[in-house]
Parts: structure tokens; sequence; C-alpha cells
């Protein structure tokens, strides 16, 4: 008799785990595009706040790019000139991964960097590679980024933030044929 039970109630808990499972992937399906289409969205927001003289962007092809680079894209004016080259950046901060986008002009100089990523670093310290008193010193910088200063208490997630933008002037060298 108590045998029966267990196995009915295993049989019981497997069926409830079945429907939620079946569940889960219906709400998936219909919401996974529309959560992408809205990453998308903010990626392409985040393209034209760091090069905003772009009127649109080509998507270029990554495969001869750094592995930390997730997407790159040559931001054309409305004739159809390069006006920049939008990178994003992927590395290991303090506390998980962060996410950089840079801006780089043709002449090899950066025109914007902005932080995508940083909610798995602490917001006191990594978090503040979020805050513009340090993304603006990146401005105008080459790729021998010299100036750049780490924050004080941050220096993995800081020296992480450096070194995706850095993967970033190697993947402007890789496309400019460097």
């Amino acid at each position: 008799m108590k045998d029966k039970v267990s196995l009915q109630s295993v049989a019981i808990l497997v069926a409830i785990c079945l429907v939620i499972s079946g569940a889960l992937a219906v709400v998936n399906r219909f919401t996974a595009p529309v959560i992408e289409a809205a990453a998308a969205e903010r990626e392409d927001a985040s393209r034209r706040t760091v090069l905003p003289e772009a009127q649109s962007f080509e998507v270029l092809p990554n495969d001869q790019l750094p592995a930390s680079i997730a997407s790159a894209y040559r931001g054309v004016d409305g004739v159809g000139e390069t006006v920049g080259y939008v990178f994003t950046a992927i590395g290991r901060g303090f506390d998980g991964e962060i996410t950089v986008m840079a801006a780089i002009l043709p002449d090899g100089l950066l025109a914007a960097v902005a932080t995508i990523d940083v909610t798995s670093e602490t917001k006191t310290l990594g978090g503040q590679t979020a805050n513009a008193s340090y993304t603006d010193q990146y401005i105008g910088q080459d790729a021998g980024l010299s100036g750049v200063d780490a924050i004080s208490g941050a220096t993995i997630t800081s020296e992480a933030y450096e070194s995706c933008v850095r993967d970033c002037f190697a993947a402007f060298d890789a496309v400019q044929g460097g």
C-alpha cells in the first residue's frame, strides 16, 4: 500500500513538472523574439550615442577579430562615407563579465566609450566604470591609452575595461587591414 502511494506521488510530481515545462516553453516562444528585438534596439541606441555622426551602421564580419569582440559596425554618413567604427567587447571583470562599446574614428582616435554592462560588479567600485568621470578619460585616446587611470579599489574591473578597449583597437586594426 505504501509503495502504491509513493509511486502515485512520483507520477503526480512528474506530470506537474511536464505541464510546467510545457507552459514555460510556450511562454519562451512568444517572449524570446520580443526580448531579442528590445536588446537589438538598445544596442542600436548605444551605437548612436557613441557615434552620433553616423546616419546608419553596417555590420562588419568578425571572423578575423579578437574573440572578445561581440559585434563590429562601420558607421556611415548620409553619402556613405565612413565616419567611424563601433565595436562591442566582452571581458572578465572582478565578479563576472563586463561589456564595453567603443567608437573609433577613421584616424584611429576614440570618439567615445560606453559601459554596456557591469551589473556583475560591485556598484560602488567596479560599477564606477559606467560613470562619465571614468569613461571620459578615454575620449581622444589612441591605441596607447596613455593617461588612462584605473579606479582605486576597482583595479581588476578597470583593467578589464581597458583590455576591452584595447581589443576594440585590435579589431579596428584588423578592419583597417593592419
